[in-house]
């Protein structure tokens, strides 16, 4: 029976359990978090980041050769000349053996190759499945496999458990690696250690969208928009862009359920943060179109408070500093 693909130092973090005491091959059931079924059940729905990119492998551990969605392929080319036998094939895809759940250490096969020539050949028309150039983590180290990015990001876990950043970080690996449910553990994990981490709330918003779970989307839609204010790891302008496609998908929820899911947070929700609005409804005087990303800068930067005032006068569509009274607790 094939395996889940799920790494037990994972499933150690989730947990806090001994390695030990799991499973060499976890299945779902082990990653726990209230949306991880949700996601697993309907995962067919999910819009996957990449292209679909079926190759056969051969795991180096037990030699057992199978297909495996390796995601899009980077070819990392050496400077030198005489350096061009140690190339290396980056792979987005997480995928782990099927037959003993071993992560890295594959073989290439003819496919990988032929691929690799083609798209050296022709960078243009392969460029969905393969391209030329080096993919690095947000902390700019470089790993060829999914897989061996996620072994340096639990160490970096392990080292500081409760840095709900890097958690999602994690997600953000998984994600793009094909793998929503490993993806929304990580994020659930993320804000279950910092409720503030508003990119893990956007994240999760987004992953529930697409799975229809518009009310639990929502919820997270507006935590992300009450946690922006005071979020510091993004730069102002990527704050606003962030908090602009969220709120694209949040309005977008909002009209489909004809306004029976609220767009903004409720009173409830507002209080439970320690704001109160600047006034007795949400004052937000311009026009929205959904096909213009740009027409959601001005509320995006309404829910940014003084960090707006980070983005050059010029690039900034308003200057309004908070639509909130006081701050957050």
């Amino acid at each position: 029976m094939p395996k889940k693909q799920i790494n037990p130092k994972l499933i150690s973090a989730l947990t806090g359990r001994e390695l030990d005491s799991i499973s060499p091959s976890p299945i779902n059931k082990d990653l726990g978090g209230k949306y991880v079924k949700t996601i697993i059940d309907r995962k067919s729905k999910i819009e996957p980041i990449f292209q679909k990119n079926e190759m056969m492998m051969q795991c180096k551990r037990c030699g057992q050769k199978g297909k495996y969605d390796v995601g899009l392929i980077s070819i990392d080319i050496p400077e030198k000349k005489e350096d061009i036998d140690n190339t290396i094939r980056q792979m987005t895809g997480y995928f782990r053996c099927n037959h003993c759940n071993a992560g890295g250490e594959w073989e290439d096969s003819s496919e990988v190759l032929m691929l690799s020539i083609m798209t050296l050949l022709d960078p243009d028309e392969f460029s969905d499945l393969c391209q030329i150039g080096k993919m690095q983590l947000y902390d700019g180290t470089s790993h060829q496999y999914a897989t061996d990015g996620e072994e340096h990001l639990l160490q970096k876990i392990a080292k500081d458990p409760n840095d709900g950043f890097i958690w999602n970080r994690l997600g953000n690996l998984y994600q793009k690696g094909g793998r929503p449910e490993l993806a929304m553990a990580a994020f659930e994990k993320s804000i279950e250690i910092d409720p503030k981490q508003m990119e893990s709330h956007y994240s999760i918003g987004t992953l529930l969208s697409e799975v229809n779970d518009n009310q639990q989307a929502m919820h997270h839609f507006h935590q992300m928009m009450l946690t922006a204010e005071e979020y510091k790891q993004m730069d102002a302008e990527n704050l606003r862009e962030l908090l602009s496609f969220g709120l694209h998908v949040a309005f977008d929820i909002f009209i489909h359920s004809n306004g029976k899911i609220p767009l903004f947070p409720t009173t409830d929700v507002l209080l439970s943060f320690g704001k109160e609005l600047d006034g007795e409804t949400y004052t937000l005087d311009f026009e929205i179109h959904p096909d213009d990303l740009t027409s959601f800068y001005p509320i995006a930067e309404s829910f940014m408070g003084k960090r707006v005032n980070e983005i050059p006068k010029k690039k900034r569509i308003k200057t309004a500093a908070s639509l909130f009274k006081g701050k957050s607790k």
